[in-house]
């Protein structure tokens, strides 16, 4: 009965004491957390040191620091955001009449500071290590991204491990995990195996949509790469590799990587899914608060650069953020589905396995999940899921592509056969009945050549009625200083077209090529001449961007009025002047040259014809100042793209330039024999490919 007794009061000075059992080293061969039979004491302020705890009065047997002690229930537990230094103590003892050496794994990567101290039985400092990203890597007793201390346990002897850790604001769990040295090389080269799989598999996805991306010049590619890219290195800080392979000597980027690169990289998420997906514009509040969190993300990214406070509070609002924005693309999601344009179920898999993943490791951080494995890969694998998925779906959006390409190949090569079979066949007819019927075939040649001669006729007919809507010499000479038209049609009838219409206050003028040349071309440009007329003066559009906007739905309308629907449509350079100093400028894919003072500006068009178009945006508006002496030059790419010169290549935009300044210094009525000199020059014996045509007017 006594010694039931006294065994109670035993145990409950311990308990009250605060003092920690003695355990004893796993076998070996064996891995075991001994974090559970360890006290750990709160230090808030980081005002206890070593010497405090090798007196008999230690905080951990103090009453007044009994209410921070606390007696661990996980194997890694979870104490939060906090900058709290943390005191471990644990007494083990070795009961093996051997020496061991045990590798003893404390907290995470990513801690700031990790020292542990051996004591004897005598409480006497057998051994001192000092790590964490406070210092640098190399000062580490075992090189590893983990904080790995070999201590020695000399034969049937008691140890007492102190250990103090310390985060600047991130999350800080508390390993304390004994390792075999046989055995943490093992799991070292399993988890390296495995480790080495995932970041092989960012690597590859960076490197192969980056060609893709220079191959196709499509954005959208190099947005999908950075943030693969950004993720990786966010993985790589948060694994402890970047410290330890990239900037082992900088203790500043080993504190502040991971926060850096989980901002950029939910930006970089943000950026990708805004183009991916195309958020539903009509939904103004939506698209305020997409860019609300893209506004707190940055700012987070700002502060992360920072010390102190700032940079603590970045931690939590930088990872509730992070969710809320995961849990937000959802919303996008139902908004495209319900809006008719599906983002395909890729996309939606792609966020929801990160949805998960990020829940998976917020629960198993906190140990509402009690799973190690689950809190330092569920983030990891659901990223790398993630990224399969949006792989998966640019895939597909590339194939879809290539797969249009390629129907509108065949159906070009259907036809060339048809045409190919339709000629062999009326060759094998005449070669048929060319000895019965050589008087008949003379009496067609003579209608065909009438015919042939009707229509040259009927076609220089119709030059001259194009010729008759194009604005006059008189009227541009009434209208401007000087001015000059360098205008070469291919055939008779001309694709390219000049036009001015004129208002109480502005004058408007432009240069169009249109789809094709020759009869096909004039025709598309009749269509155009009229429907800018119809934007001035029946419309009243003044504004030459939304005039060119207004021009795309009239020119649509006007090709797809029944079932055989027709794309053509046509590339513009259009201005409009206030018969003062400013000139408004609007293109599309037809640059505007200025020579101000002598030295030529370019003014770069929108990247979109006048016609159907796969992702059509509103034109763009810009305005300049021109004053006595500037010249402007509006073109088509008839001169650029001309073959020539001793190698048989296109003259190309920069020796065009060089043209235009030349022919800019000499009198304006020379402008036109000028150009006629260097197209012809350049030309030599090559045909002339398309329609040429360059308006200049001097201001």
């Amino acid at each position: 009965m006594k010694k039931i007794i006294s065994f109670l009061i035993i145990s409950l000075i311990v308990s009250v004491l605060g003092i920690a059992q003695i355990t004893t080293l796993p076998p070996k061969g064996k891995s075991e957390h001994m974090i559970k039979k360890a006290l750990i004491l709160e230090d808030e302020n980081s005002e206890f040191q070593i010497n405090d705890f090798l007196l008999e009065t230690s905080p951990f047997s103090l009453q007044e620091y009994q209410s921070k002690i606390i007696q661990p229930k996980s194997d890694i537990p979870y104490m939060d955001f906090t900058t709290s230094s943390f005191w471990i103590k644990l007494e083990v003892e070795n009961i093996e009449n051997s020496d061991r050496i045990i590798s003893i794994e404390l907290a995470r990567p990513l801690t700031n500071q990790v020292e542990l101290f051996v004591l004897n039985h005598e409480n006497e400092i057998t051994e001192h290590f000092l790590s964490g990203d406070d210092y640098k890597f190399d000062s580490r007793p075992y090189q590893y991204r983990k904080f790995i201390f070999p201590v020695q346990f000399p034969q049937n002897s008691k140890r007492t491990l102190l250990v103090r850790t310390k985060s600047d604001g991130e999350i800080l769990k508390l390993t304390m995990k004994f390792w075999d040295k046989q055995n943490l090389t093992e799991f070292v080269s399993k988890e390296n195996f495995f480790l080495g799989f995932y970041y092989g598999f960012i690597a590859l996805v960076v490197i192969l949509f980056t060609f893709f991306g220079i191959a196709l010049k499509d954005k959208i590619y190099f947005f999908f790469v950075s943030y693969v890219f950004i993720m990786g290195m966010f993985q790589l800080s948060l694994d402890g590799f970047s410290f330890e392979y990239l900037w082992p000597n900088s203790i500043y980027w080993a504190n502040h990587s991971i926060l850096v690169f989980a901002a950029i990289s939910m930006l970089s998420l943000l950026a990708y899914a805004n183009q991916f997906l195309e958020f539903y514009e009509e939904k103004k509040w939506f698209i305020n608060t997409y860019r609300f969190f893209f506004s707190i993300v940055f700012l987070c990214l700002i502060t992360s650069f920072s010390t102190g406070n700032l940079y603590e509070w970045s931690y939590p609002i930088l990872n509730g953020v992070s969710f809320i924005i995961t849990t937000f693309f959802f919303v996008g999601i139902y908004l495209k589905y319900k809006s008719g344009h599906k983002p395909g179920i890729e996309i939606t898999f792609a966020f929801a396995f990160l949805w998960m993943g990020a829940i998976f490791f917020i629960l198993s951080n906190v140990n509402i999940i009690e799973s190690e494995f689950l809190a330092s890969n569920s983030l990891k694998l659901a990223s790398a899921v993630e990224i399969a998925f949006l792989s998966i779906s640019l895939a597909s959006r590339y194939r879809l592509t290539q797969d249009q390409k390629l129907e509108a190949e065949r159906k070009s090569v259907e036809r060339l056969e048809q045409i190919n079979q339709l000629q062999n066949n009326q060759t094998e007819t005449l070669e048929r009945e060319v000895k019965l019927r050589t008087q008949e075939i003379v009496q067609q040649k003579n209608i065909l050549e009438n015919q042939n001669k009707e229509i040259i006729q009927s076609i220089t007919y119709a030059q001259r009625l194009q010729e008759a809507i194009l604005p006059s010499k008189k009227l541009m000479e009434a209208l401007f200083v000087e001015n000059a038209i360098f205008f070469r049609p291919k055939d008779i009838v001309s694709g390219d077209f000049y036009w001015l219409e004129l208002t109480e206050a502005y004058v408007y003028f432009a240069v169009a090529d249109c789809t094709g040349h020759g009869v096909p071309g004039a025709m598309v440009s009749v269509v155009g001449y009229n429907a800018l007329n119809r934007c001035i003066n029946e419309m009243k559009l003044t504004e030459p961007g939304k005039i060119l906007d207004r021009l795309t739905d009239l020119v649509e309308h006007t090709f797809s009025k029944d079932d055989n629907e027709v794309s053509d449509g046509m590339d513009i350079c259009l201005c409009r002047w206030d018969y003062k100093n400013e000139l408004k400028y609007s293109g599309a894919y037809n640059s505007l040259y200025v020579i101000k003072n002598g030295a030529l500006e370019e003014l770069k068009a929108n990247r979109q014809p006048i016609g159907k178009f796969i992702k059509r945006e509103s034109f763009n508006t810009q305005t300049i100042h021109v004053d006595n002496g500037d010249a402007i030059f509006l073109f088509t790419d008839g001169f650029i793209d001309q073959f020539g010169g001793k190698k048989g290549k296109k003259l190309k935009s920069t020796a065009f330039k060089n043209i235009l300044q030349n022919a800019h210094k000499n009198k304006m009525d020379q402008f036109e024999e000028t150009l006629e000199s260097e197209f012809t020059a350049w030309k030599g014996k090559e045909e002339q490919i398309d329609d040429v045509c360059v308006m200049t007017v001097k201001f």
